[in-house]
Order: structure tokens, then C-alpha cells, then sequence
């Protein structure tokens, strides 16, 4: 039985069951060319439930998904914004979402096939015992040669802004492949709309004091000429905007008393 639920922004695509704790939450907009790959790589590599968020996407991205949740039964939910967001917007609905039908562990995963599915029995297994599981594709055992340019300066960069100013390391900011417990999205507070929500979600860590692990993940690099959206083409304003995110979270931390170093 498949029903649609219509909220005020969203809508829901799936009958909601209740029989696996774990959600993998994958974020779409207008990813035509690899959802279907991705959808079918994603269903062999694990029994969790599936929800997919499409963020108002203009291809048949949506299509797909109906198509390919038809033939494997309830594991499949998506859901809808009417115009798009942003990729933040669409990680808090997923989150919203989680929380509101119980479940207990939540992957996210982005549906570009720059993450391997298969890998996702891993932070499975991590969040067994761990509140957060963030994927890192700056392990020291990977090669850097091909990650384009400016997203290595920048992801350095970050990296070691937030070790000076929080004194914690966070080996790869913008990962999206992470994992986290219940108990840990309930306590946190994101308003990012875009990119920044996986940098926000740090500073959310460094905010509670949860305790994370790191799983190395592959690095993947479909296409390097892939363009970022909401205004952050240009690697400098990308940069700018990032520096921002960290500002405010900073001055929230200070007023907690949380160690901040200027």
C-alpha cells in the first residue's frame, strides 16, 4: 500500500513501518544520471529503511524513485519539498522525519555516487556504540592527486581553523557519508540551509560534547568540474560563507562557556 501524507512544504511517499530501527537518509536533487545505480547498489547493501529527500528537483529524479520504491516494498519512503531549499533543508527534513517515526540510527548519504552504498554496513556497525560516525576521505593512507584544488585548500583550511579554535580535529568537515544516534539528534539545534549544515554539524558536536569516530570512506570524483549551488561557485565566497558558519557557532559557544580560543 503506498499513501501520500501532505504537510505544509513536504510530501510524504510510503506506508511507514516500524520493523527496522535504522534510516538511511539520501538527499536528491536532480541527480537523473546516477540515482538509478545509485538506488540499486543501495538496496543490496543494506536491510534499513530508505528515505529519500528530494529537494524540488526538475528531472525525473522523482519518477525514479516512485518506480524503483514500487518493486521493493515498504523499506522505501520519499519525501518532497515543492521547490528547492537547499541541501541543509533537505538533511533537516530527513532528520525531522527520523525523529518523528522513531527511529533509533540514521546514515546519510548523498545519492552522487561520490560515496560507496556498500559501505554503508560500516557505519552501521560503528553506531552500535558510537553517537556520531563521520566518514573521512582524508585519511593518510589515500592519495590526494586527485581532489580538485580548491576543495582540498578549503577542506585543509577548515580542518585547522577548527582544531585552533575549538582544540578538536575533525580530519574531513564537509563529508556528507556520517552516521548518528537518536539520543544525539534530539539535543542539537541546525539552521544551514545549504552546504554549511555538514560544518554546522560539527559545531554541534563541539556544543553538546559528544564524543564521534572517524571510518575512512573512498574518495570519488565523478565529475571535478561539478559546479556547487546557492551563489558558491566561486571558491573564495564558498570559503567566506563557511568562515560565517563558524562566527556564529563560535559566539554561541563563548556564551556557554565552551573553550574558544580567538
Amino acid at each position: 500500500m503506498v499513501c501520500f501524507l501532505q504537510s505544509r512544504r513536504v510530501f510524504y511517499y510510503g506506508k511507514v513501518s516500524h520493523m527496522s530501527r535504522n534510516l538511511i537518509l539520501c538527499p536528491v536533487y536532480n541527480e537523473h544520471a546516477t540515482l538509478e545505480t545509485f538506488m540499486n547498489r543501495l538496496f543490496r547493501s543494506t536491510e534499513a529503511h530508505i528515505l529519500f529527500i528530494d529537494d524540488g528537483s526538475t528531472d525525473d529524479s522523482t519518477e525514479i524513485i516512485r518506480e524503483r520504491s514500487e518493486k521493493v516494498g515498504e523499506k522505501v519512503y520519499l519525501l518532497c519539498h515543492h521547490t528547492r531549499r537547499g541541501y541543509g533543508a533537505a538533511l533537516i527534513s530527513g532528520f525531522q522525519a527520523a525523529l518523528q517515526y522513531g527511529y533509533e540510527r540514521v546514515v546519510t548519504i548523498d545519492t552522487d555516487l561520490q560515496h560507496r552504498p556498500e559501505d554503508i554496513h560500516r557505519f552501521e556497525m560503528v553506531l552500535e556504540y558510537s553517537d556520531v560516525v563521520l566518514g573521512t576521505r582524508y585519511s593518510e593512507s589515500l592519495s590526494f592527486s586527485h581532489v580538485p584544488r580548491s576543495r582540498y585548500l578549503i577542506n585543509r583550511y577548515i580542518s585547522g581553523l577548527l582544531r585552533k579554535s575549538f582544540s578538536v580535529c575533525f580530519s574531513d568537515p564537509f563529508c556528507g557519508f556520517r552516521g548518528y544516534r537518536r539520543a544525539f539528534l534530539e539535543r542539537i539545534h541546525l539552521s544551514e540551509q545549504s552546504y554549511g549544515i555538514c560544518l554546522e554539524m560539527l559545531l554541534e558536536i563541539i556544543r553538546t560534547g559528544t564524543e564521534y569516530d572517524e571510518v575512512p570512506v573512498d574518495r570519488i570524483y565523478l565529475d571535478e568540474n561539478r559546479q556547487f549551488m546557492d551563489g558558491l561557485e566561486n571558491p573564495l565566497m564558498r570559503l567566506d560563507y563557511y568562515k560565517n558558519v563558524i562566527n556564529r557557532k563560535w559566539h554561541t559557544l563563548k556564551e556557554q562557556s565552551i573553550a574558544v580560543h580567538p
